[in-house]
């Protein structure tokens, strides 16, 4: 926490990162596991704060220097080439990357936050190109994880290299593969056990009261 000094403006200790959003329990204690675990799965409806819990850890790990990169990618089902799409790599796959990028702008300042895209330090992956790739000192972030086949999600986790972890956010009622027993949240309960995993659900909504619901109407709960 901030102390005030004498002229009444908040006064931030050392070491201590101010971000725009502050985490809620459930995040909090989400966030320890996730810092201890390899690999880490997090549910939840959408509103729960899957991806602004990611990035949030993602920029910590990288402004406190225990990583040095920031490793995004996220299924855009069938198009993972985009080779149909105008312009470079990164500006072809801007348009999938906008809800990761959204986030953390909410969380720190806008100018940091673009000078990170702008060196790298935060690097937009597709899958396509993740093959033959290690990451060693970095945070991954595999958003909308539901929308990856098996082989896709075998794939990624072998990419994984010496002190770094992998987060992946996803929303079992939101897959958007043409056959649902092919997406990789049907191969969790394999590895849930295992002392490198962390699976959890999030449940607080952060967006409108209606969200969760209509939701749950459209979904027949």
């Amino acid at each position: 926490m901030s102390e005030n000094n004498h002229t009444g403006v908040k006064k931030q200790r050392k070491g201590q990162i101010n971000y725009k959003l502050s985490l809620n329990e459930e995040q909090k204690i989400a966030k320890a596991e996730i810092l201890n675990h390899a690999f880490s799965f997090i549910h939840g409806a959408a509103g729960t704060g899957k991806t602004l819990l990611s990035v949030q850890i993602a920029l910590d790990l990288v402004f406190k220097r225990e990583k040095n990169q920031i490793i995004i990618t996220r299924p855009t089902v069938g198009t993972e080439d985009n080779g149909f799409l105008p312009g470079s790599l990164k500006e072809k796959l801007e348009p999938w990357m906008v809800p990761l990028k959204s986030n953390m702008l909410k969380l720190y300042d806008s100018k940091k936050i673009i000078s990170m895209y702008d060196n790298e330090q935060i690097e937009m992956i597709s899958l396509s190109h993740f093959r033959g790739r290690t990451f060693d000192d970095a945070v991954v972030i595999v958003d909308e994880y539901q929308n990856l086949t098996r082989s896709q999600l075998q794939m990624a986790v072998g990419r994984i290299g010496k002190n770094s972890i992998m987060i992946f956010c996803g929303d079992t009622e939101q897959i958007d593969l043409k056959d649902r027993i092919y997406s990789a949240t049907e191969d969790i309960a394999r590895i849930k056990n295992s002392k490198y995993v962390f699976v959890t659900e999030l449940t607080q909504n952060h967006r409108h009261e209606a969200v969760q619901e209509v939701l749950k109407l459209l979904n027949g709960i």
